[in-house]
């Protein structure tokens, strides 16, 4: 009996492994599928896509950020920021770098709650996380401090509404320090003035009204901080063709 060749073993082990390796990216071609058709039809069910995570196969940054465009769509934006943390992790290369970038970014200015910002204390909080938005947008020069020579206009355009929000809210930071000294000086001059209760009326009256004034002021920044945001949550970014691999902040899926 005429012995078998080694190498006609070596090639049937590296057919079956050839093989084995189509049928593994075909089943996760065919679920990444069904995630993105059933992410068009506003369906943000998760499950399919979580199964992604444990191929880790080539472009294993895929599943996390399509999940964290679901988080993001569920307004989960705590969720969205840690898949997209991780889906830059795994070092998504080219425009896709740009796109998990400027969602990450976003995803971190939606978890400000704006209404709640009140406080020094709470406008420091936001500021913060704001400065690190801005940071992950100038990474590897997708957007730069100067407006010059950027990667992705969408990423640039971003980082300039951040800078905006940054000096809406240390605006505000300055108007409660400067309601804080007012109220100071009210509660001087009702120890000082306490001869002269009707002019000292007059006086807390004006400012009473000066605070009010301060607020609807305030209320009006916010109110316009909530409609830049709201600009940023309806682009679509992406081709003509619908194509959300292309552009940053589409919150599509790939």
């Amino acid at each position: 009996m005429k012995k078998i060749p080694l190498r006609v073993y070596f090639m049937i082990a590296m057919a079956l492994l050839a093989g084995a390796v189509s049928i593994f990216l075909i089943v996760r071609i065919v679920q990444n599928h069904d995630y993105v058709v059933a992410y068009a039809n506003d369906d943000y069910l998760t499950e399919k896509e979580e199964g992604l995570l444990k191929l880790n196969a080539p472009e294993s940054y895929l599943p996390y950020y399509n999940l964290g465009n679901a988080a993001f769509q569920n307004m989960d934006y705590n969720s969205a920021i840690g898949y997209f943390t991780q889906a830059l992790s795994l070092f998504p290369m080219g425009q896709k770098e740009c796109d998990v970038r400027v969602n990450l970014a976003l995803s971190m200015c939606y978890s400000i709650d704006f209404d709640k910002i009140s406080s020094q204390e709470s406008i420091d909080s936001a500021l913060l996380i704001l400065y690190r938005a801005k940071d992950i947008l100038l990474e590897n020069n997708w957007a730069t401090e100067n407006g010059e020579d950027y990667r992705d206009e969408d990423a640039q355009q971003l980082k300039e509404d951040i800078d905006k929000m940054i000096e809406k809210l240390k605006e505000s930071g300055d108007d409660s320090n400067d309601q804080d000294d007012q109220e100071d000086q009210k509660q001087q001059n009702n120890q000082d003035d306490s001869d002269n209760q009707q002019g000292q009326s007059d006086k807390e009256k004006r400012q009473k009204e000066k605070l009010e004034e301060n607020k609807k002021n305030a209320l009006e920044e916010r109110r316009q901080q909530r409609e830049d945001m709201e600009k940023w949550s309806t682009y679509g970014g992406g081709d003509e063709d619908g194509d959300g691999g292309s552009g940053g902040g589409t919150y599509k899926p790939w």
